[in-house]
């Protein structure tokens, strides 16, 4: 496959940089270490959060909702609700609906012959749900037939292509949950509450956003160009460490 290399406008790069790796407003959460079933492994999920990102990725798909042209059209000069709450809101909105999931790694044919299972019933990510097809049950549990992703295996295109067919296991961030609905508890002193306020005052420092006169923000210009050069979708990242358990026979003295 090619790749193709497009250069950042001259007058975007300073901000670009900076809405890469913004200093202060990421954060970085490690979840509970989870043992995968009666595998010998175990699994820790690392969830970071890139809080202009996702102030800039919610205020653009508020856009595309509310826009005249309707959902899915690209009105990005449309003045929107953006605000401390409304930012944490749309992060715990991310957080609820990207766990990390396990699936057995299946041919698209055997995919297709799996039986309707507990996962047809399932309409949103759980905590932390287990279920093994009944046609895999038995199979070796191993990091050859695991794969582990990052999605939501509920959206319904996934649905029609049986995908949640293959899950058996969703692993949700609690931790980063909790962080963020404490973050919306009015009174309650939170770093993360502290950092999008930050977040907000920082982008429109930097012009990529402004107050309407009716106290709604929208993006300028140049934020408007930022979008549309640096993909938002990373805002919120999940990255797994996998280790195996050993266990350990200690004998006392033969005396």
């Amino acid at each position: 496959m090619d790749l193709t290399f497009e250069e950042i406008p001259e007058d975007l790069w300073d901000d670009w940089v900076w809405l890469v790796s913004p200093p202060g407003l990421t954060r970085a959460v490690e979840e509970e270490t989870q043992p995968l079933l009666s595998s010998p492994y175990q699994l820790t999920s690392t969830y970071t959060m890139n809080m202009p990102k996702v102030v800039l990725f919610h205020m653009a798909w508020s856009c595309r909702v509310e826009g005249d042209g309707g959902p899915g059209s690209d009105n990005l000069h449309v003045p929107v609700r953006m605000d401390v709450d409304t930012a944490l809101r749309g992060l715990l909105f991310l957080l609820r609906n990207y766990p990390l999931v396990l699936r057995w790694r299946l041919e698209p044919d055997r995919l297709a012959s799996l039986a309707p299972n507990l996962w047809d019933d399932v309409q949103e990510p759980p905590e932390m749900l287990w279920h093994v097809p009944q046609e895999l049950e038995g199979q070796a549990l191993d990091l050859d037939s695991l794969s582990i992703e990052f999605f939501n295996p509920f959206v319904p295109a996934l649905r029609l292509a049986g995908i949640h067919r293959s899950v058996i296991g969703v692993i949700s961030p609690v931790k980063s949950l909790d962080l963020a609905i404490s973050s919306l508890i009015p009174g309650t002193e939170s770093d993360w509450r502290e950092t999008m306020d930050m977040t907000i005052s920082e982008l429109e420092r930097r012009d990529l956003i402004e107050v309407t006169e009716d106290g709604l923000r929208r993006f300028t210009e140049k934020g408007r160009r930022m979008v549309r050069t640096e993909p938002l979708s990373d805002c919120l990242g999940c990255r797994c460490r996998i280790e195996e358990i050993v266990e350990y026979e200690l004998c006392g003295d033969d005396e």
